[in-house]
């Protein structure tokens, strides 16, 4: 309502000149009660002053009021004018906010962190950028220098979040391609469903995660490969000088096939036919186990199977180990010539030398029987021969060789304990064990060590090249048919 004080009347208006209606002319009348307004000292009711004044025509400038005021103003207007439909009158949408232009939205920079260091974590920082906030080169210098990379650095790509991990990455390598990256995040985000869409920045060329694989270098690595397997464990034991111990002792010469060591228990309670049990690497850890639990020095020997569960069930189940395939023995019966040398002969080959005039090898009524097919005699020496027989690496040569490679251990200094410990030759010493050196002759734990390697070593070296001699040494003669079966026969005659 207008205040009391002033009252407006729509009469004077209508009989004022009707040229003071035109734009720019005001009737005295309208003056004076724009004066009488502006002299108010509340705006709220200069407002329903001049409100009411434009209702009646007395003021033909529109108060200054808000959207909400011009839509009551617009429905008394109507109810002024006569209007029978009051619901008719809509009301004014209120004024839309300006939205930012496409090229102002900003848009989140994944950009990616340690991707060419190997010993860091790859990590991700956030940063928002609009393509009108800095020029594309300066957008790819700055990306290059989170990444530390260099300036000149190529291998960089881009995808959106939303986009399959299988999905080739785009280039991001010039302007164009910046401009390539707010078009497509651009798209995304437009639409009635906005979407937080990301661009995240790819190395394509990165550096594998993980760690170096550098081959470590070692004693162990002077080992053979049966003890290397076994040590290699049982350096993270407590139980490790014990485990050695069970493997010097147990160590098998007689089934030892190669370079890997094979571990028997050899039963001396019965010496007519002292049976190999093959133990396993779970054995030898059990025996060893024992030996650290009791310390009882008799058991050190390892003659006797420990009394624990494991090894009541290895007296159970464990068979007795049969002869290697090498060092079977034949059923064929032996012919001994002059050389050493044993040759096989078949039931066949024996008939047939009986039926012509050498020395009996069969019953002598046995008729000749054709020899339809070739068989080989199989010339196997006990021992090898004279020209290949070597003899065993002395222990100052050991010694010298050892020294060559290790010369600040000075190991030539322990020749004298080596000595009057019966340690004469390369092969005995391989028999002894880590502790022996360091409590009997007097070496340092490390210099025990590396002695002990490279003893092994080198007498496995041996071993292996004595079998490669034993195994060129065999000799295969082959008996044909006809007069080469003749030939044959009577030059294995000549032998006896």
């Amino acid at each position: 309502m207008p205040p009391k004080s002033i009252t407006l009347s729509s009469a004077p208006a209508q009989a004022c000149n009707p040229n003071c209606s035109q734009v720019g002319q005001e009737s005295p009348l309208s003056q004076n009660i724009s004066n009488s307004i502006n002299s108010m000292l509340s705006a709220h009711q200069q407002s329903q002053v001049q409100t009411a004044a434009y209702l009646l025509g007395v003021r033909q400038k529109l108060p200054d009021v808000d959207g909400e005021e011009i839509n009551r103003i617009c429905a008394v207007q109507s109810a002024l004018a006569g209007a029978q439909d009051i619901g008719a009158v809509q009301e004014l949408p209120a004024p839309a906010k300006p939205e930012l232009e496409p090229e102002r939205k900003k848009v989140e920079f994944r950009i990616p962190l340690n991707s060419m260091e190997t010993d860091k974590c790859t990590t991700y920082v956030g940063r928002l950028y609009s393509e009108s906030d800095l020029s594309a080169q300066d957008l790819l210098d700055s990306t290059r220098a989170t990444m530390d990379v260099p300036k000149t650095y190529e291998n960089l790509g881009w995808h959106l979040s939303t986009a399959r991990r299988t999905d080739p990455p785009h280039r991001l390598l010039n302007s164009q391609d910046i401009s390539n990256t707010f078009r497509a995040a651009q798209e995304q985000m437009s639409g009635q469903k906005k979407k937080n869409i990301a661009i995240e920045i790819v190395n394509t060329k990165p550096i594998v995660k993980g760690k170096s694989t550098e081959r470590r270098e070692g004693a162990m690595s002077r080992c053979s490969a049966g003890y290397q397997k076994m040590e290699s464990k049982a350096l993270l034991l407590p139980y490790e000088q014990e485990l050695q111990i069970v493997q010097s002792k147990l160590c098998c010469s007689k089934h030892r096939l190669g370079e890997d060591a094979t571990f028997c228990w050899v039963d001396t309670s019965q010496p007519s036919m002292s049976p190999h049990y093959l133990l396993c690497t779970q054995d030898l850890q059990e025996w060893a186990k024992y030996l650290h639990e009791t310390r009882d020095p008799e058991d050190a020997t390892c003659l006797t199977l420990p009394s624990t569960p494991h090894f009541d069930e290895f007296r159970k189940t464990r068979k007795e180990r049969t002869v290697s395939p090498l060092q079977r023995v034949p059923t064929t019966e032996l012919v001994s010539p002059v050389i050493h040398n044993h040759v096989h002969i078949s039931p066949a080959i024996n008939d047939m030398l009986a039926s012509s005039n050498g020395p009996p090898f069969g019953q002598q009524d046995q008729g000749p029987k054709p020899l339809k097919r070739t068989y080989a005699l199989y010339m196997e020496s006990d021992e090898e021969s004279d020209d290949d027989w070597q003899p065993p690496q002395g222990i100052d040569d050991v010694l010298a060789i050892i020294h060559a490679c290790y010369p600040a251990m000075k190991f030539p200094q322990y020749v004298d304990k080596l000595k009057d410990c019966g340690i004469l030759y390369l092969v005995t010493a391989a028999h002894f064990s880590i502790q022996f050196y360091e409590e009997k002759i007097g070496m340092p734990e490390g210099a025990a060590y590396m002695f002990h390697a490279s003893v092994h070593k080198a007498h496995m070296k041996e071993e292996c090249a004595k079998m490669r001699r034993n195994a060129k040494g065999k000799r295969k003669a082959r008996v044909q048919p006809d007069d080469k079966d003749k030939e044959n026969i009577h030059n294995i005659h000549n032998l006896e």
